[in-house]
């Protein structure tokens, strides 16, 4: 596997981020390496933040640590000593690393020391790439070269717009040149930002009496007037903290600002090419924007096919999926997430636990109508992936009704708030699981973050599903819901 590439691929990992979040840079390093054919660096293990039980239940199964120690941060010092203890999760238990491989080279870092004759117990407890403790000098991207504010980071560039003067369409693109970069520039400048989306200017060229009536044709225009044309996919909220892959949209930058990162790094021959520091906050799926659309795709089977948890916790949720059946009278169910916690200590999130539980029950309660317009004529289809089908459900299943139960994932643990969330006809995880339910992921349950993951599961088998923008974990759930073949008009995150 490592033999067929030009060496590795190593990037700093923010184990101090929680698993979707790690798992969305693993994401990005797998087109990263990829797309440069390196064999990517992933790191052994994660941390785990919580324990459902008393923490020497789950430390009787896996290793227990001070994350402040364990990462080398003081920010959780003043907790209580619980709160600042977590759990080293092999990667294993996270992704399903045989299923991965089929596809892309990857190593643990345990792998790559034991490969270099190193010890697997050097490995950095922060997830950072070191020269000096791994005995191997790399060559670093520097983090200020991968995005500054003049550069919007793509996969590769494309040669720029020749003009074919026996073609009247290229021909009338680069007679109106100066005017579409003018009304462009028009568009950047009062967007504050050096990307746009592409319907705001597709409109603005057709209002200039241009033949801009298809992609193709607007395409042609804006890079005559030095523009580039960019694939990614859409946000929520108007930020990029879910990185799902399921709505891929277009947009349009200049197209000097626009730098490949195969032509900017792709031909280094060092065996190891060492991605620095944070470039996962506040960016697109995959670290960078695309201008090829079977790059964009490539990297879109990676995050919905390739990287994928271990069976054991999508059999988990088929059996959740039956148990909410049984109290819904055999119908269909809905699901939301309601994120507590820190969204809370943050002002991210109601702090109100009834006004957040009302606002969740409002949305849920739209879900009877959008199934009626599905079946009555209003034709079901798919998100826009590759490989979609539509989901048997959309035909066979019951409709769920506005006062059955509903499915609620939520981080609050706090007995009293749980029972209220009953009360208002929420049903939760562990009202559902049995012990023959228990033991078809096993021990792994213990641990929060490995329930809250079968939890994305549970959620994208529901009918209908609800889910907070600015949560990573409405992200994973929108990405599963896609491949379950489910109509986009039965999943809402806002």
């Amino acid at each position: 596997m490592v033999d067929g590439t030009r060496g590795y691929y190593a990037r700093d990992y923010s184990l101090w981020l929680g698993w979707n979040n790690i798992r969305y840079i693993i994401e990005a390093g797998l087109l990263q390496a990829g797309l440069m054919n390196r064999t990517l660096i992933i790191p052994s293990f994660v941390y785990a933040r919580q324990c459902e039980f008393a923490l020497n239940v789950c430390a009787a199964f896996v290793e227990m640590v001070n994350r402040g120690d364990a990462i080398g941060w003081d920010e959780w010092r003043a907790w209580p000593i619980e709160k600042q203890m977590g759990w080293k999760i092999p990667i294993g238990m996270m992704i399903d690393l045989s299923h991965l491989r089929e596809t892309h080279a990857v190593v643990t870092m345990g792998e790559y020391l034991k490969l270099h004759n190193l010890s697997p117990d050097i490995e950095q407890g922060n997830g950072q790439w070191s020269d000096n403790t791994y005995h191997m000098p790399s060559r670093a991207i520097p983090n200020s070269w991968w995005d500054p504010p003049d550069v919007i980071r793509v996969d590769q560039q494309r040669p720029p717009f020749a003009l074919d003067e026996s073609d009247a369409a290229s021909a009338r693109a680069w007679e109106v040149r100066e005017q579409v970069k003018e009304k462009v520039e028009g568009i950047i400048a009062g967007s504050q930002t050096n990307v746009v989306d592409w319907l705001p200017v597709q409109k603005a060229l057709q209002g200039m009496q241009l033949d801009a009536n298809d992609d193709e044709s607007t395409e042609l225009f804006l890079r005559a007037a030095g523009f580039e044309v960019l694939h990614t996919y859409e946000g929520s909220r108007g930020f990029d903290l879910i990185k799902s892959v399921v709505t891929p949209i277009k947009q349009v930058a200049r197209m000097h600002e626009v730098h490949g990162m195969l032509e900017d790094f792709g031909t280094w021959t060092d065996e190891v090419v060492h991605l620095e520091g944070e470039v996962h906050l506040y960016r697109k799926p995959g670290n960078l924007r695309f201008t090829s659309v079977g790059n964009m795709q490539y990297f879109t089977r990676t995050v919905l096919y390739n990287l994928r948890s271990l069976p054991n916790l999508a059999a988990l949720a088929d059996r959740v999926d039956e148990r909410m059946r049984e109290r819904t009278g055999g119908r269909m169910w809905r699901a939301a997430h309601l994120r507590r916690g820190d969204f809370v200590t943050y002002g991210w999130t109601e702090n109100s636990l009834e006004k957040h539980v009302k606002t969740v029950k409002t949305k849920l309660s739209r879900a009877p109508q959008v199934w009626h317009d599905i079946r009555d004529g209003q034709q079901a289809h798919t998100f826009d992936i590759p490989d979609a089908h539509l989901n048997p459900a959309l035909f066979e299943g019951e409709i769920p009704l506005a006062d059955d139960p509903f499915y609620i994932a939520t981080d609050e643990r706090d007995p009293e708030a749980l029972d209220y969330i009953r009360s208002q006809g929420g049903v939760l995880i562990m009202d559902l699981l049995k012990p023959e339910d228990r033991n078809i992921v096993g021990w792994p349950l213990l641990i929060t973050d490995i329930l809250g993951l079968a939890e994305q599961h549970v959620m994208a088998r529901a009918a209908y599903f609800h889910g907070y923008g600015a949560s990573s974990v409405a992200g994973g759930v929108l990405n599963l819901r896609a491949v379950n073949g489910w109509d986009p008009r039965t999943t809402v995150v806002e």
